[in-house]
């Protein structure tokens, strides 16, 4: 098998037409050039070139070699050029996993302030629920999962840190009764007889939703469930019911839409994390994004709502 170094040797020899001129562009000593050419002529099997003087003249095999070293040495040199630009985050690609709540309401700032910084880099998003994401954790540079978390393990080159901390709220229409008698707060208990817009099992904010209702001891219904934020948001809107989601995402629901705390002036708290590789493992690129984020090396998170 050709050896590629032996190539790109080739396509300088070719041309300098001349062997020591060579090799003092490639930092080699002549006879480690001259070494090199003559493995490759006779892995060819017939002469490369003649030596016309102080230097050399290809032969038609020669000639024809020279072609496909020549796209070699482009190729390198382009992954060169690549590999410097990645160096300095000028280049490449992120693959960010996240659920679909994450993907829409708190990724956008973040990517676009990200590609801002650094318009080279190309960021791929690939939704689904927090289990299935755990579960494909090494898919991905970066990876958004809503808490509670999975009772998953975590892979060993991963770490898994606290970023904000959000709310899940009830949406209503302002007509609605519990919209009327609570005009901030709306007690759990208020909520038996009403009828609940329900995310899917595997929604972080239903989990958290459902924890606090097991808290107080209070089991409710489930008639109508939906995938996704903006289901529920037209759902609630159609007079199906009322639902619940978090704050963020209701930041821009339209005058249609009201909503209320549940329980206490605080809410119900729903945590959210980000998993990245161990600071030694991360591309530049991931680093980058993950101090767009808001997040140190260390994987500190800085807490919101």
């Amino acid at each position: 098998m050709v050896n590629p170094q032996h190539l790109l040797s080739f396509t300088v020899v070719a041309r300098l037409r001349s062997i020591s001129r060579a090799a003092d562009a490639l930092c080699l000593s002549q006879p480690a050039v001259s070494s090199q050419l003559r493995q490759l002529q006779n892995l060819v099997g017939e002469p490369l070139y003649t030596r016309r003087g102080y230097g050399i003249e290809l032969t038609p095999a020669g000639q024809g070699l020279l072609h496909h070293a020549e796209t070699l040495r482009r190729a390198h040199a382009q992954a060169d050029d690549y590999i410097r630009q990645l160096q300095g985050v000028d280049a490449g690609s992120i693959h960010i996993g996240s659920t679909s709540t994450l993907a829409s309401y708190y990724l956008p700032e973040h990517v676009v302030r990200f590609q801002k910084g650094y318009p080279g880099v190309s960021v791929y998003i690939d939704t689904d629920n927090s289990e299935a994401l755990m579960r494909r954790l090494e898919a991905f540079d970066v990876c958004m999962i809503e808490g509670p978390l999975p009772d998953l393990p975590i892979s060993g080159s991963y770490e898994l840190s606290p970023w904000v901390v959000d709310e899940v709220v009830l949406v209503l229409r302002p007509e609605h009764p519990l919209a009327q008698r609570y005009p901030e707060v709306v007690p759990l208990s208020a909520l038996s007889g009403s009828a609940i817009i329900w995310r899917e099992p595997a929604s972080g904010a239903r989990q958290t939703f459902e924890r606090a209702l097991a808290e107080v001891g209070l089991q409710l219904p489930v008639n109508i469930v939906v995938t996704g934020v903006d289901a529920v948001k037209e759902a609630v809107r159609a007079g199906l019911g009322i639902g619940f989601a978090s704050f963020r995402a209701l930041a821009h629901a339209g005058s249609d839409l009201v909503y209320r705390h549940l329980e206490c002036a605080k809410g119900i708290h729903w945590d959210l994390y980000v998993a990245a590789p161990q600071a030694r493992l991360r591309s530049r690129a991931t680093q980058s994004f993950l101090q767009a984020l808001n997040l140190s090396s260390e994987g500190a998170a800085s807490q919101g709502t």
